[in-house]
């Protein structure tokens, strides 16, 4: 018994969950300056579980006690990047993220912000390490 609990440990080992996390940064292209990151389970269908927004002099949070940004929606998969955030008035959208990704594994798209629309360039965070 004691021989086949050992063979069985290995594998008992690897299945525990690994609580790795990936995470994301949005940059805008034009000279608004504006970055929004997140970070999200390392796996495919987890939710986004937390967020920043960088405006020039300013950074919004989703983890700042209390909450200064929330997330309203996101999905997040191997083809696209889409996130809706609000402040803490709840007064219509924070900023909102759409963008697709391209063969090179980098997401592009538009972040609206105040009613304007800035092109947006995605970068995963490296996970195999």
């Amino acid at each position: 018994m004691k021989r086949r609990l050992l063979l069985a440990l290995p594998w008992l080992l690897a299945a525990t969950p690994a609580w790795a996390t990936g995470g994301f940064e949005c940059r805008t292209t034009d000279r608004s300056a504006i970055v929004l990151g997140g970070s999200f389970g390392n796996a495919l269908g987890t939710p986004i579980d937390a967020v920043y927004l960088e405006l020039p002099g300013r950074r919004s949070w989703t983890a700042d006690q209390p909450p200064t940004l929330f997330i309203v929606r996101s999905w997040f998969d191997e083809q696209e990047i889409r996130v809706d955030l609000t402040d803490q008035n709840g007064d219509g959208f924070a900023a909102q993220l759409r963008a697709r990704f391209g063969r090179d594994g980098v997401a592009t798209g538009t972040l609206l912000r105040d009613g304007a629309r800035h092109p947006v360039r995605c970068e995963l965070e490296d996970m195999s390490q």
